[in-house]
């Protein structure tokens, strides 16, 4: 039958299973503001008891491992909205960039559109005048250089995201490289039977981080994590990183290499998919709508042009540079004319004759082969751009709404109540001063029979 010296070690059991769970408890308290870190609890198994015929006698307790409190599901659709609402930030961001270039600040290509029509106007009450003409000529020129400015601030806008994508690339492959070093950490702890519950959390974080500038996939391996992004591309299996790489396409923009392969057309959410989203997309589109403009109407005012005649009879040429293709026409379009008297006012050859001028004026209420009239053109440039940045901040905030959601949830989960741990920590300590107790006893007790016929004399 067990004697005081298996009591002794059934309270020592005990007392070992409750300081070791003090700690957990007490290292949860000290990560409470740690980012992805998940509470840890201990799991207590039962000693195999001592069986002596019939009898069972217990053996105490002894702490069998820490586990982390997390719910995969849950972090998988939190590294998702992660992606999502990065993506929607991105193009936030690049949109309303692009929404300011198209703000009626008298500067802009409709403002200058308006104005330079409005010379037209001007020059009909007087034809024959020189300065006015000579006005006319210049709102032609503002004109141009406002397309120019825009196509310039959009490239600049452009090459700003280019060089956004290439920091992007390098984040990755950092995030990478930590997240197989701990790979390999996860595998030597979990080899030796332990939880890794610490180098999970750090890995969690990663990819969370990860996530913010791509969508990623995580597999779960005998080596590790295996992650990828979105399409597939493989990033990080067991140890080993495939580093991703930017090299620049014929296009002059930066591309993303993956092992040879060019996957920038793959690759969706996170920041690099927001930035190429609009660098690629809405950026390219607006350039398209603003040559398409650009030459369309410069080929309707040369057409009404020449139909008129100049201050010396003179049929008219071409007001604006002519344009071969809608390619470019927004860098290359230009006033030609540089003689005031050559503006064709006149549509019957005398010198104080408007006739012309109000063909002109037609223009701009007139359809251009796209189908709209250049006032209406431009206009749908402006609600386009303005659509696109509003969706995207629309996406941006139901995004957030939805992590914060998640986060709440998890939280709940695997966050770390300080009221919850205060009382686990004062339960566990009552178990281990119960325990200490036991052990004072016993040595009392194993004191009291060592004692035990012991007289003053010594026997």
């Amino acid at each position: 039958m067990p004697g005081l010296n298996t009591s002794l070690l059934t309270a020592m059991h005990a007392l070992m299973a409750q300081q070791g769970a003090m700690d957990a408890i007490t290292n949860n308290i000290a990560n409470a503001n740690t980012p992805g870190y998940s509470r840890q609890v201990p799991v207590f198994t039962e000693v195999s008891p001592t069986c002596q015929g019939s009898l069972v006698f217990g053996n105490g307790v002894a702490l069998e491992r820490f586990q982390s409190v997390r719910d995969e599901l849950l972090e998988y659709r939190i590294q998702e909205e992660t992606a999502q609402q990065s993506s929607a930030d991105a193009q936030t961001n690049a949109t309303q960039q692009i929404e300011a270039l198209f703000s009626s600040s008298g500067q802009d290509i409709g403002s200058q559109m308006s104005a330079f029509f409005g010379s037209i106007s001007s020059l009909s009450a007087d034809p024959a005048n020189l300065a006015l003409r000579t006005q006319m000529l210049t709102a032609g020129q503002t004109l141009a250089r406002s397309f120019h400015t825009t196509i310039a601030q959009l490239t600049q806008i452009q090459q700003g995201l280019n060089g956004s994508v290439v920091q992007d690339v390098e984040n990755i492959n950092q995030i990478a490289q930590q997240i197989a070093g701990l790979n390999t950490q996860l595998v030597a702890l979990q080899a030796a039977g332990q939880d890794g519950g610490t180098v999970k959390d750090q890995q969690t974080e990663l990819v969370r981080q990860l996530s913010q500038l791509t969508a990623v996939s995580v597999i779960q391996t005998e080596g590790g994590i295996s992650v990828t992004t979105g399409n597939g591309t493989a990033l990080v299996v067991g140890n080993a990183v495939f580093s991703l790489e930017t090299s620049i396409g014929s296009d002059g923009m930066q591309h993303v290499v993956s092992q040879g392969q060019d996957i920038t057309t793959t690759l969706q959410g996170g920041s690099i998919g927001g930035n190429l989203e609009v660098r690629d997309g809405t950026i390219l589109q607006t350039v398209n709508q603003l040559d398409t403009l650009a030459y369309e109407f410069t080929n309707a005012f040369n057409a009404a042009h020449e139909q008129g005649t100049d201050l010396t009879g003179n049929p008219g040429s071409d007001f604006f540079a002519p344009l071969n293709s809608a390619t470019g026409a927004a860098t290359q379009v230009n006033v030609a004319l540089t003689d005031p008297a050559t503006i064709a006012a006149s549509s019957d050859g005398s010198a104080g004759s408007n006739g012309n001028l109000t063909q002109l004026l037609a223009v701009q209420t007139s359809a251009l082969p796209s189908g709209e009239t250049p006032t209406d053109s431009y206009s749908n440039v402006i609600f386009q751009v303005g659509s696109i940045a509003a969706e995207a901040q629309s996406e941006s905030e139901a995004s957030a709404m939805s992590l914060a959601q998640l986060s709440d949830q998890r939280s709940a989960l695997s966050g770390v109540s300080i009221n919850e741990e205060s009382v686990n920590l004062i339960r566990y300590q009552q178990a281990f001063e119960a325990a200490a107790r036991v052990i004072t006893t016993i040595d009392q007790l194993n004191q009291v029979a060592l004692n035990m016929g012991v007289t003053n004399g010594g026997y």
